[in-house]
């Protein structure tokens, strides 16, 4: 039996109410993949949702990627996440050294799923740093040589493109139909959010597996309806590409956010499908991690806890501002703020019943500075907004302590699910 072949015997056992044990032997046989999250420059809080996804199927041999861990060869992973941001930094950040070990990644077998701004990257451009990501011959067919009039959010719908514009039709909620292709199989309608995704154009050598299918009224149209339907409807919002061994995923919509759960098992059933063959091996090990116990342990959990309680409550009464930044190409509002730090709050509860902490030796102090830092910088924003100063410089240190602070408390708390497995 092949991982794909455990999974869907697992969702049809589910399906009909039995009650499953978990059985660590066949896992270890198995071999559940290595993920390389990248949550490097360009990134925003949308990395955070495949966390999410990819702890509740199970996967937590999840390592958090900046662009150095890319350009030095992926961390061992056999999966490459890359999620929504600012595509144009993200192809900067990586450069030719890291467009060359995703290349070698997936032709070698690996599998890169990209969604939103992950999925624009690897298509076909002539632009600057783009340029270095040909891998699939894809167009977009949300991109227009005049701008068009914005019904609504005109600062969330274009992205300039050299002289042309990447315009974003609508956001929120769409309806997709899927083709039958496997491994599309289990839904032939569902909905899925947009938050900038592309529509696309595809060859003869790349498989559409799900197309925009209508609107609901939960659609936010940023353009006028007629505009959205003629850039959208039967246009392709899931690709598969394949790339030598392996094969490239682009995600229009976002079908790894948590509140979609028929999205999140079709790319839950894509990386089932496509992920290489694996020898038996264990689990990434931990290597030369510290080991805190009991009141140790206690401690930094509690450390931790305090300072995110006062970073929440800042960002708390920021959200009920009237402000956004513009960090690169990409607007940042203060709601994207909690998302951070919820991440990590919700996640608390599970540490704080534990006896012992695998970490990194150091890692432990600087969580819990990182944390303080971010409350700090919480606070001068807030001040500086109440003197109605310019808050745009602060606004992308807090969002790079932000990201500092949940990759380094994700790897510890996944690094714990590993030990638990």
């Amino acid at each position: 039996m092949n991982l794909y072949q455990h999974y869907t015997a697992i969702n049809a056992r589910l399906a009909r109410g039995e009650t499953l044990h978990f059985d660590a032997e066949k896992t270890r046989k198995l071999c559940y993949p290595r993920i390389g999250v990248y949550a490097g420059t360009g990134t925003s809080h949308s990395w955070l949702w495949f966390a999410e996804l990819f702890e509740r199927i199970g996967f937590h041999d999840i390592a958090f990627l900046n662009e150095r861990a890319i350009q030095e060869g992926l961390n061992g992973s056999d999966v490459l996440a890359v999620s929504g941001g600012d595509t144009f930094a993200v192809a900067e950040a990586l450069g030719a050294k890291g467009s060359e070990q995703i290349r070698t990644f997936v032709e070698k077998g690996g599998l890169y799923i990209g969604a939103c701004a992950g999925a624009y990257l690897p298509m076909n451009s002539s632009k600057e740093h783009l340029n270095l990501f040909n891998f699939a011959d894809v167009k977009i067919t949300n991109l227009s040589k005049t701008l068009p009039k914005a019904e609504r959010m005109a600062h969330k719908c274009y992205t300039a493109y050299g002289c042309d514009f990447i315009f974003h039709p609508v956001r929120e909620e769409v309806r997709l139909r899927t083709t039958g292709i496997q491994p599309f199989t289990a839904h032939s309608s569902l909905l899925a959010p947009m938050y900038g995704g592309p529509s696309m154009a595809i060859p003869e050598n790349a498989e559409v597996l799900a197309c925009y299918d209508g609107f609901t009224e939960k659609t936010a149209f940023l353009v006028s309806h007629a505009l959205a339907q003629e850039t959208l409807l039967g246009k392709a919002a899931v690709v598969r590409v394949k790339r030598g061994n392996g094969c490239f995923y682009l995600f229009g919509p976002h079908f790894e956010h948590p509140r979609f759960p028929e999205a999140n098992k079709l790319m839950a059933d894509a990386i089932y499908w496509d992920i290489r063959d694996r020898r038996e091996t264990q689990p990434a090990s931990a290597q030369d991690e510290d080991t805190l116990r009991g009141p140790d342990a206690k401690k930094l959990i509690r450390d931790i806890k305090r300072e995110l309680s006062n970073s929440r409550i800042v960002a708390t009464g920021l959200e009920i501002m009237p402000i956004h930044w513009l960090i690169g190409a990409k607007i940042y509002e203060p709601e994207k703020i909690r998302v951070f730090l919820e991440a990590a709050w919700s996640r608390l509860i599970r540490l704080e019943k534990r006896d012992q902490i695998n970490i990194r030796p150091g890692v432990a102090a600087h969580l819990v500075e990182y944390a303080k830092e971010i409350t700090v910088a919480l606070r001068e924003i807030k001040n500086l907004t109440d003197r109605e100063h310019d808050t745009v410089k602060s606004a992308t240190e807090i969002f790079n302590l932000l990201n500092q602070f949940s990759t380094t408390f994700l790897e510890m708390y996944f690094g714990c699910l590993m030990l638990d497995a």
